[in-house]
């Protein structure tokens, strides 16, 4: 029984989950391509396909060095390293209309 309810509890989360690719889907599905250059600007690459258009967008963020805290008194610290992350978005569109959205990421030390 609690097998069975552990395994629900995931797929229930896992299906309803807040993130970035589901929260880009029903933001710009279905939208006019214009809406892209107000939120992310001018696209740093557009790739051209058959019948539709494919625009990329980057975000690159600097992300400080910060010392991870082990929840004990010790003599060394532990500090994670400073890391570019680069935040790439894909919508595909047709006829003017954005018909799909796809997200990436990226970090580099």
């Amino acid at each position: 029984m609690k097998f069975r309810s552990v395994v629900f509890i995931i797929l229930f989360f896992s299906a309803f989950s807040c993130g970035t690719k589901r929260q880009l889907q029903t933001q710009f599905k279905g939208k006019p391509v214009t809406v892209l250059t107000e939120q992310f600007g001018e696209p740093k690459t557009i790739l051209k396909k058959e019948n539709e258009t494919v625009y990329v967008f980057e975000k690159i963020k600097e992300l400080e060095s910060t010392e991870i805290n082990q929840g004990k008194l010790t003599l060394d610290e532990i500090v994670t390293p400073k890391v570019n992350k680069t935040e790439r978005y894909y919508f595909t569109v047709r006829d003017s209309i954005i018909v799909e959205t796809r997200y990436e990421e990226e970090y580099e030390r």
